[in-house]
């Protein structure tokens, strides 16, 4: 008969077994993991495997391009300039499977040029946008030349991942040559959109017979992105003129193409792909030189921008030409160039009443209106006159003046008869509610000198107070002395009313600019000048921050005017919100914003405040369905121990603001008496990668 233990046995074993089963697996995970770990140590590191092919090196994601695969490449080169970026030189091979960039050493001069084979080693690099090759070594194989075929490729394929870097063809029309010391920038439109092509500048070569001609590029496609390596752009890279086969050539004389009518431009034509140069001739009805050219045939106004400066007389006539493109209301020429033709008539101007020119049928055509003179705007660079007649607003813009501070020679009140030319401003909103029919909303006169306007009739010197004296004499006079001044006394408490009013209105329009509703120039001056009276008393700190959008005309490029408005005004609504309300955000004009800081402790307290304002203007801005990023500098200024006149301080903050621009923008800078003197940061064409 076998033993078999009670359950009061079996009980105290599975008691004991409890107690001690932790312990146990304690002990043999530390053994395992202790195994695991000589196993590891003993077994050897697997090297990264070498890449052959661009295609390899391109294919690679960034995380695994960062990891440094070695690569071993034989190639041939299609771009390298060594100049055209301050971090690297710029430079581009070509094999069997695609193309790669591959940073070499900035301003190191190789000898290399396209279309010498190249054996290439090195290191794979996440790049700014797409993997790239990095720490190059290279021995030169021989010379052979650039692939003579390319695909064809649209905006719309160059704007995806595959095509970065790569050796490829693009058809369009040539509508501007810029050159730099060692660059040649071609502005091409293409059927999917506009975009650029640089290439070395050659001593001696043709670049502006290009404008106008038809064209096939070969390059190296190279993206602009931004800090998130988000792509927002394309550009190329050709290495010389004989990557461009001319199409269809330039005329030899665009000026000896029949002129054409200004209706005709932009108009319907049936199977039209790219629109050349047209020549326009008219008479001259006001220019802006290195601005603005208007021109008039008949009654049919034209205004153009253009950067030519040839000074020309109104009423000459002049030969125009440029590329038709779509502005707010009207056609009007791009790249325009013109030249002068002869003597013309200047045509006489048409009477208006502000109400007429609202329709928008004498937009850009010389126009007479009369009007009540408002306020006027002195935070621009052109001087603007705000009117009112029919119960209507107008502006009157003025040409640059360099006496800015001068006062302006009319008193508002007045009754201005004023000349210039009608530009017509659109209902944005209200335009796409409709069946493409342009719809207007304010209107602008553009004037030629200061002498369009006449004054008909100066303010009147009937005040309140001679009325109410006048009729109380009538009403004395009358018997009715009680009742009629009773009556009169309303009625011009009434007007009182109304004209502080006015006065109000017109005193904010005076001290707050147009567009932010944020103080203006003048209204800043006041409060920097009390704040440095209160911070003498009372031996507080003020700080005085310049601060300046990033490259804040691209957005305007890119989106338009309205896109810009609207990110100036969101700038605005979030600079308020990271100050307190005892401080000062103005807007001195442009793209240029002042932060006044009262009542400080330490002169170190105004930088959390600039680090704060660069941090948030760093966010996304999203017009429509479009997300646009942008950056800021920021100048910082203290009282007293910077500067200690208003003058200074701004001054002051404009150096330091110009050296945070000179150290790579997005950032503050504290200013120092040893800055250099203000200087607007050089602009480096380069591979924005």
């Amino acid at each position: 008969m076998k033993w078999r233990p009670t359950n009061i046995e079996l009980d105290g074993r599975l008691e004991w077994w409890h107690r001690v089963r932790p312990k146990f697996s304690a002990a043999f995970a530390c053994l395992v993991a202790l195994a695991s770990s000589v196993a590891n140590a003993q077994r050897p590191l697997i090297p990264l495997p070498t890449l052959l092919t661009a295609h390899q090196v391109h294919s690679l994601s960034p995380e695994e391009a960062a990891r440094q695969y070695p690569v071993h490449l034989r190639a041939v080169v299609t771009y390298y300039d060594p100049y055209i970026d301050a971090r690297r030189g710029a430079m581009f091979v070509h094999d069997s499977s695609g193309s790669i960039f591959v940073a070499v050493p900035s301003r190191l001069v190789l000898p290399l040029r396209a279309g010498t084979l190249v054996d290439v080693t090195g290191v794979s690099g996440a790049g700014d946008y797409a993997p790239i090759v990095q720490r190059p070594q290279m021995r030169v194989l021989g010379q052979s030349h650039v692939p003579s075929k390319a695909p064809a490729v649209t905006m719309a394929q160059l704007l995806t991942a595959p095509e970065d870097g790569q050796w490829v063809e693009v058809e369009g029309l040539v509508h501007a040559v810029r050159m730099t010391a060692g660059n040649v920038i071609l502005d091409i439109a293409t059927l999917s959109g506009p975009l650029s092509a640089t290439t070395l500048r050659e001593p001696g070569k043709d670049y502006e017979s290009l404008v106008d001609a038809l064209v096939r590029v070969h390059a190296n496609s190279a993206p602009v992105f931004n800090r998130h390596r988000q792509l927002v752009g394309v550009h190329l890279f050709f290495p010389d003129l004989g990557q461009v086969k001319v199409i269809e050539a330039a005329s030899a004389d665009p000026f000896a193409v029949p002129a054409v009518p200004i209706p005709d431009l932009l108009r319907y034509s049936p199977n039209l792909q790219y629109r050349h140069r047209v020549h326009l001739q008219g008479t001259v009805t006001l220019q802006w030189p290195g601005q603005i050219l208007c021109i008039q045939q008949a009654t049919n106004g034209l205004c153009m921008q253009t950067a030519q400066s040839t000074q020309v007389d109104v009423g000459d006539l002049v030969d125009v030409i440029g590329f038709p493109i779509a502005s707010d209301y009207e056609a009007t020429l791009e790249n325009a160039a013109f030249r002068l033709a002869g003597a013309g008539s200047l045509p006489t101007p048409r009477m208006l009443a502000a109400s007429q020119a609202l329709r928008g049928e004498n937009d850009d055509e010389l126009v007479t209106i009369d009007g009540v003179l408002l306020g006027e705007d002195r935070g621009t660079s052109n001087p603007t006159l705000f009117l009112q007649a029919d119960n209507a607003l107008f502006s009157v813009i003025l040409p640059a003046s360099p006496n800015k501070e001068l006062p302006l020679p009319w008193k508002e009140g007045s009754r201005l008869r004023v000349t210039g030319i009608c530009s017509v401003q659109i209902d944005a909103q209200g335009t796409t509610l409709q069946e493409g029919a342009v719809r207007t909303q304010s209107v602008r006169l553009l004037l030629r000198a200061p002498d369009d306007i006449h004054v008909l009739q100066a303010p009147s010197w009937w005040t309140p107070a001679r009325a109410l004296l006048t009729v109380s004499v009538v009403v004395i006079i009358a018997i009715t002395a009680f009742f009629w001044v009773a009556l009169l006394r309303r009625r011009v408490d009434q007007q009182t009313q109304l004209i502080r009013r006015n006065e109000e209105r017109l005193r904010h329009m005076a001290e707050h600019d147009a567009l932010t509703n944020l103080p203006n120039r003048t209204l800043l001056n006041d409060r920097l000048q009390m704040a440095l009276e209160r911070s003498s008393r009372f031996r507080s700190v003020i700080a005085v921050m310049m601060i300046d959008l990033d490259r804040f005309k691209e957005v305007n490029d890119s989106l338009g005017h309205m896109a810009g408005d609207q990110l100036l005004c969101w700038v605005a609504e979030r600079l308020i919100s990271l100050v307190r309300k005892t401080d000062t955000v103005a807007r001195i004009g442009g793209d240029e914003f002042i932060v006044l800081l009262q009542d400080l402790h330490r002169r170190e307290e105004a930088e959390p405040v600039a680090s704060k304002i660069v941090a948030a203007l760093s966010a996304p801005f999203e017009p429509g369905n479009r997300q646009v990023s942008i950056s800021v500098s920021v100048g910082v200024c203290t009282y007293p121990e910077e500067g200690v006149h208003a003058d200074d301080l701004l001054q002051n903050a404009d150096v330091a603001m110009y050296q945070a621009k000179n150290r790579g923008r997005n950032g503050f800078s504290i200013f120092n008496p040893a800055m250099p003197p203000q200087s607007q940061p050089a602009a480096q064409p380069g591979v924005l990668r």
